[in-house]
């Protein structure tokens, strides 16, 4: 019985490989002092909560069950609410564009919403066939301001 207790309250969602490259496309945006913070923080994330529709994913580092804050990975915009980056994915094809907004709480990345439906996508980077994809990144407020 307390095994799988444990399977069920300790197993972590990781990163899929379409938010992997969303973040890594955002990061490009950066100067390169924040951008390997911003490697560091993604390379912490062990904890991934999906909103159900998959309309917004909430990016944790979690041990023990508590939120995990090393404030040598915070960058010093540490506004309580704060949009980064906006990522346009779009597929050719006549899909419609989806924007996936970057944020940060307190200095730490902690979410990825997306605008359209990122569904598709997500299962389109599930296949393996080659798929056209045109990735553009905009920086609306730099991480390395106060």
């Amino acid at each position: 019985m307390r095994s799988m207790l444990d399977a069920l309250f300790t197993r972590r969602a990781g990163l899929s490989e379409l938010e992997r490259l969303i973040l890594a496309e955002a990061e490009s945006c950066l100067r390169p002092d924040i951008a390997g913070l911003w490697r560091r923080q993604v390379g912490a994330i062990n904890d991934v909560i999906r909103s159900p529709g998959g309309g917004s994913i909430r990016l944790r580092c979690v041990r023990r069950g508590r939120p995990v804050v090393d404030p040598a990975l915070a960058w010093p915009n540490r506004r309580e609410d704060c949009h980064l980056v906006t990522v346009v994915l779009q597929v050719e094809g006549g899909f419609s564009p989806v924007q996936a907004r970057i944020c940060s709480t307190q200095g730490y990345l902690s979410a990825i919403i997306y605008q359209g439906d990122a569904v598709y996508l997500e299962q389109l980077s599930k296949m393996r066939q080659a798929f056209d994809i045109t990735i553009e990144s905009h920086l609306v407020q730099d991480p390395a301001l106060a």
